[in-house]
Order: C-alpha cells, then sequence, then structure tokens
C-alpha cells in the first residue's frame, strides 16, 4: 500500500486518503504505511460511515478489497478499483459499473469459475503494486474528470 499511496501522490497528484475500522491489524497497517511512504497519506482510521460518505463524495478514485466500502462508493458513482482475491466476484460485485477497474485474484490463471459463497483464503498477496498502477492508469484514461499528470 505504500507503494500505491506514493505513486498517487507523486505521479497522479492524488492525495491518498486511508480509511476502515481502528482494529489492531488495521493501525499496525497504516503504521507500517505511515513509515513507508514519501508522501504521507491522511488517515481516517474509524471516522464512521457519514464522513465515509463524505470522503467517498470528494474522492476521484477509491481503491478498497469487497467491503461496504466498495459498494458505497459504486452507489456514489464514484470510479472503484476493486482488489478481489477472498471472495468471488462473480457473487459480490461490483455492480453497474467499474467491472473494467476490478483486479480478480479470486480465479486461478485460466480457471472459469462460476458465482459461489466459496472464499479462497491466501489469494489477495497475489495482487501486486503493478496490478493496481495498471488499473490506476486505465481509470486516469476513462474515468479521470481532470487532466492528471
Amino acid at each position: 500500500w505504500a507503494e500505491v499511496c506514493d505513486q498517487l501522490y507523486h505521479a497522479y497528484g492524488l492525495q491518498p486518503v486511508l480509511v476502515g475500522g481502528r482494529s489492531e491489524r488495521e493501525l499496525a497497517a497504516e503504521r507500517i504505511i505511515m513509515e513507508r511512504t514519501k508522501y504521507k497519506p491522511i488517515s481516517k482510521l474509524g471516522c464512521g460511515l457519514r464522513p465515509l460518505v463524505s470522503i467517498f463524495d470528494a474522492s476521484a478514485l477509491v481503491l478498497t478489497p469487497d467491503t461496504g466500502p466498495l459498494h458505497m462508493a459504486v452507489a456514489l458513482d464514484k470510479p472503484v478499483i476493486s482488489l478481489l482475491g477472498y471472495t468471488n466476484p462473480k457473487r459480490t460485485g461490483p455492480y453497474r459499473r467499474f467491472h473494467d477497474l476490478i483486479i480478480d485474484r479470486y480465479g486461478n490463471p485460466g480457471e472459469a469459475y462460476v458465482p459461489s459463497m466459496e472464499n479462497r483464503p491466501g489469494h489477495m498477496p497475489l495482487i501486486t503494486v503493478s496490478d493496481v498502477i495498471e488499473k490506476i492508469e486505465l481509470w486516469r484514461m476513462r474515468y479521470s474528470k481532470r487532466k492528471v499528470s
């Protein structure tokens, strides 16, 4: 995440904002990101749902795994890069828009999987920084409403 945050800031002129809960795991991830980034993201961990809607409403782009915030951002018509590995995107969405921004590591290479409730632990780490940057570039070309360098 740290490298992605630095790329968003340096290459695209976007201010990353970290959102999520305040669990030990999320706080530890935040500390690591803050230690490793050159350009510090804004932390809004534990901000609650109403502030999260405001944050998304002001955002040009949202990056998230399959969680409630993914669906909130899509409902607000915000471009979402969906990071999916644990849950089946054919079952969980995102629905309506931005399917071209999905990073799908749920299926194994060449696997034609069907919608199911099966979760696949261990697939999220298959998502690379390069995968995310590729989707950010696609967002810039198709969805960005302002000139991004």
